[in-house]
């Protein structure tokens, strides 16, 4: 991270640097799945606050002697940030050009852009990229969120103070402070259960912890030295129980981030120079070096992703001693050499210099966007395979899908001003294969689309953990409720990924948020659960029954990869095509109790099971890949293409309906 100054700065602090170690450690062992660090991720958190408290170190210390600039300050920064970031982009982009497909190449021109401009974590906000999920793991710039945050945080924080100390005084600043963090936490509690990924990458819901380490600094304490002892071990057992006790499937950063915060807080209050947890020679090394090794332990992450080298324990050992190699190199080749650049030089050209390199290497990654990741370099089947607008389904569709919010959704999808023929609900899987259902009903047919992404076909339930803004169980008793009066006897597709609900994802099953809600207290997956589910399934379905002809869809197969990326991928690396899919074995494992809760409302309320196996699937093996075209538009969401597949499925229908009224 960046939190670490100059000489000229401050005094030094091996505590600091100590307390640097333990971050950058927790973060790439979290990373790389090591025992013991799963909240490694809070490692971050422990950034936030030592960054606070030294840069508000050295603006109030400028402001006191009454020689403080702002521009210097930044150039300060700068010199501190831009260099080893810049190398970094330039290597991935060097590296890229070599083993990215075009796509991937032109999205990591993207990053880039946003990466040095340090706007990624806007950039991530805006694109829902969730930290915690599957595919974060192939954004090879994920991390530098943290960094856009930080150089965020020093554009304004100083201009506040110089603001703040001149018009209010020191104690004045102290209290603007105060009631500043209090704030940002509060905004932090509001979002965090709400809108996860604003309360994420947001600096106004992460400000409080810089702040944090600014209140640190601006109410230094005077303590004996016992007391100085005592409060660092007990800031060290919370920040390392932070490390070791929290979950990626907690609400983070959340109030839960008070323990890192406060952690790091008490630690850097007591200020133990000589402390035995924080001096040791290799904790001081790595504290050094801990902004280059945080910079290049996830792009080394993300290339054993996108390798698909499988992540043994032997592998991530020798990932993680590459990760700190390239660090070390970082820190010697590029870091200490330009530490000192421009500090003596008039700040004009410090701007202009560091202004030159910020603007080539934003040139460079805006050029790999603007050139489609030089498409050329790939067959015109590598490209296709990787063409989103070939997979994504239908932008009528998208819209229609609610994520958050109640809402009474109008979305007639087919011919325009068409009359509703049949309906499809449930969550994203209803979403994605809509377009199937279109096409089966024909010309002069609508189907009306209600569907709620992450959200099973149960009334008045919720996802463990969320709030009241994320209504999936309010969502569908509106919707059941409202088709009986409004849509009686027109056909209803129940279409859900109903594997995920009771076992969580197949491709990331440690991040699942948790089960469906059902009782007072939290769900597990357990029998008890799975009782209910059925019993609350197959009630939903008979209810919907009573007004309804019911069609459900049975589980699409989950393949467990994203099928666009790796076909192309692998066409692009070994010049032939990867075999992807599963066998029949492992569709009818996953979905063992899908189906059984599937059968259990077909026996209860009539309705009838289509089945798409019988579509997607041969007698052995379910495919991932036909005709070179990929089928899928991820792991688990069927592609344009793959939905063409179910349209003689979905005709069945219409067959069902005109045998019974014959």
């Amino acid at each position: 991270m960046t939190e670490s100054v100059t000489p000229r700065e401050r005094p030094f602090r091996g505590d600091i640097a100590g307390l640097r170690a333990i971050a950058v450690v927790a973060v790439v062992m979290y990373h790389f799945g090591v025992p013991g660090f799963k909240g490694g991720f809070s490692g971050v958190d422990v950034f936030f606050v030592i960054s606070g408290f030294l840069m508000t170190g050295i603006i109030s210390r400028g402001i006191d002697r009454g020689g403080f600039s702002l521009i210097g300050f930044y150039l300060a920064r700068a010199r501190r940030i831009v260099p080893a970031l810049a190398v970094l982009c330039l290597m991935l982009m060097l590296v890229g050009w070599l083993i990215l497909v075009p796509a991937d190449y032109q999205q990591l021109g993207r990053r880039v852009a946003s990466s040095i401009s340090f706007l990624s974590n806007i950039q991530y906000w805006k694109d829902s990229s969730a930290y915690f999920t599957s595919t974060s793991r192939e954004n090879w710039l994920l991390h530098t969120w943290s960094l856009s945050v930080e150089w965020q945080f020093y554009m304004l924080f100083p201009i506040g103070m110089l603001f703040a100390r001149k018009f209010f005084g020191r104690s004045g600043t102290r209290l603007l402070i105060i009631a500043t963090a209090l704030f940002s936490f509060a905004l932090c509690l509001y979002f965090s259960p709400r809108l996860p990924n604003v309360a994420f990458y947001t600096p106004a819901t992460r400000a409080w912890e810089m702040l944090a380490g600014a209140l640190v600094c601006l109410y230094p304490l005077k303590l004996s030295k016992f007391h100085r002892v005592w409060l660092e071990v007990i800031g060290a057992v919370i920040l390392l129980g932070s490390i070791n006790l929290l979950r990626p499937t907690d609400i983070w950063p959340g109030y839960l981030a008070l323990l890192p915060v406060v952690g790091t807080a008490m630690m850097l209050i007591a200020a133990n120079t000589q402390s035995p947890l924080t001096t040791p020679r290799l904790l001081q090394s790595l504290g050094d070096a801990s902004y280059s090794i945080y910079l290049w332990h996830w792009p080394v992450f993300v290339y054993i992703v996108y390798s698909a080298i499988v992540p043994t324990p032997r592998v991530l050992f020798a990932a993680t001693v590459i990760s700190v190699v390239l660090g070390y190199l970082s820190y010697f080749l590029v870091e200490q050499p330009t530490r000192g650049i421009g500090l003596e030089a008039r700040k004009v050209k410090g701007v202009l210099g560091y202004g030159a390199v910020l603007g080539s290497v934003f040139a460079l990654g805006v050029g790999l966007v603007v050139a489609r990741g030089f498409e050329w370099r790939a067959s015109d089947e590598v490209n296709f395979a990787k063409d989103e607008g070939v997979y994504s389904p239908s932008s009528e569709a998208s819209e229609c899908t609610l994520f958050r919010g109640l809402g009474a959704s109008n979305c007639v999808l087919g011919s325009a001003g068409a009359h509703v023929a049949v309906i499809v609900l449930g969550d994203s899987h209803a979403e994605f294969t809509a377009s199937a259902v279109v096409a089966a009903a024909g010309e002069g047919e609508g189907t009306l689309l209600l569907a709620y992404k992450g959200c099973m076909t149960i009334p008045d339930v919720h996802i463990q953990g969320t709030t009241e803004l994320y209504q999936c169980g309010q969502f569908m008793r509106q919707q059941i409720d409202r088709l009986k009066t409004a849509y009686a006897g027109i056909p209803v597709v129940v279409t859900n990924r109903l594997s995920l609900y009771v076992l969580g994802f197949n491709e990331n099953p440690e991040n699942f948020p948790g089960p469906l809600a059902f009782f007072d207290k939290p769900s597990a997956f357990d029998a008890t659960y799975k009782r209910e589910f059925i019993r609350r399934y197959v009630a939903g379905i008979c209810e919907l029954s009573a007004t309804h002809p019911v069609y459900i869809t049975a589980p699409i197969p989950e393949l467990g990869v994203n099928v666009p990326s790796v076909y192309s991928r692998g066409l692009f690396r070994n010049g032939t095509p990867p075999d992807i899919g599963i066998t029949r074995q492992q569709y009818e494992e996953r979905n063992a109790f899908a189906l059984t809760a599937i059968d259990a409302a077909v026996k209860a309320c009539g309705a009838t099971v289509l089945d798409p196996t019988e579509y997607l699937c041969d007698k052995d093996r379910c495919n991932g890949v036909a005709a070179s075209v990929p089928l899928y538009y991820d792991d688990n969401h069927l592609s344009a293409e793959g939905n063409t597949y179910l349209v003689p499925m979905y005709r069945k229908i219409w067959e069902q309906q005109l045998s019974t009224k014959l």
